[in-house]
């Protein structure tokens, strides 16, 4: 007996929760849903807007692509004046949180023009009552849902897009690495050759300065002579020779001996010169 009437009790219960839940947006305690006007609606002043959730709101108003207007904490419905609306054109509406700002907020873009064209659309119905208002609420948030899945499908797309353009920079880089590297180990072995030639140079031109040294010591004429008739008064006259060394036989080291000795022989028959080069002329 007393567990049905626990039973009885529980769907009671179960009843009120799920009667309370269904007559009332469980949307609405979680952020304020715009009612009126209807997304991009051509409107008349005086503009009534009327949204379902958390009241009051911050409401703020201005033109699109321009700073806001406060229009201070309201309660749904609110009345917009028709001095808000300065000049034809899209405006936005913005509610926020008085407390969390932007994290509890709503908005809504509308059109208005002084001398629109008369098939405009017909104005927005404010009467609207009970479950209707609940029906708004729940097509605004399938729009919202569809528009939120739209957003996520594009942003998945850029992701994917993203990643295979980081892979392919990665690659890249790893392509640049590399031929640093490989850059790097050549001249890294240009480095070293060039420091082997540079000492190959130098070990040159020590060479090159000893030989050079040598050289400049080296006598360039070895051996001097002059020509010679020995019997210049015999006929006929006797072949000519080449003297290089005085009667002692002492060859002549220098032209200034082969001179002083040239001078004295009456047979001479011509001036002394080289007969020994060193390099072979």
């Amino acid at each position: 007996m007393i567990r049905s009437l626990v039973t009885i009790l529980m769907c009671g219960v179960a009843i009120f929760a799920a009667d309370t839940l269904f007559r009332s947006s469980v949307l609405s305690r979680v952020r304020p849903i715009v009612l009126v006007p209807n997304e991009n609606a051509v409107v008349d002043p005086p503009v009534t807007l009327h949204w379902d959730g958390p009241q009051p709101m911050r409401v703020k108003l201005g033109r699109v692509g321009e700073e806001l207007a406060d229009l201070g904490e309201q309660r749904s419905p609110f009345t917009i004046p028709a001095d808000r609306l300065e000049r034809d054109g899209g405006y936005r509406l913005l509610l926020q949180d008085p407390v969390l700002g932007n994290w509890v907020s709503a908005q809504r873009n509308f059109q208005y023009h002084e001398h629109g064209d008369s098939a405009q659309p017909p104005p927005e119905r404010t009467d609207l009552q009970g479950s209707e208002y609940l029906f708004l609420a729940l097509n605004a948030a399938r729009d919202a849902r569809d528009k939120a899945r739209e957003r996520s499908r594009e942003q998945r797309k850029e992701n994917a897009e993203l990643r295979h353009e980081i892979a392919r920079l990665q690659l890249r880089i790893q392509d640049l690495g590399e031929a640093q590297d490989a850059d790097a180990a050549h001249a890294a072995d240009l480095e070293n050759r060039l420091v082997e030639l540079a000492n190959e140079l130098r070990g040159a031109a020590a060479e090159n300065a000893a030989l050079r040294v040598r050289l400049a010591s080296v006598i360039p004429c070895t051996a001097w002579g002059y020509f010679s008739y020995p019997r210049p008064q015999t006929i006929p006259v006797t072949r000519r020779v080449v003297l290089v060394s005085n009667l002692r036989g002492d060859i002549f080291r220098d032209q200034a001996a082969c001179e002083v000795f040239r001078r004295e022989d009456g047979s001479a028959a011509s001036a002394c010169f080289c007969v020994g080069n060193t390099w072979g002329e």
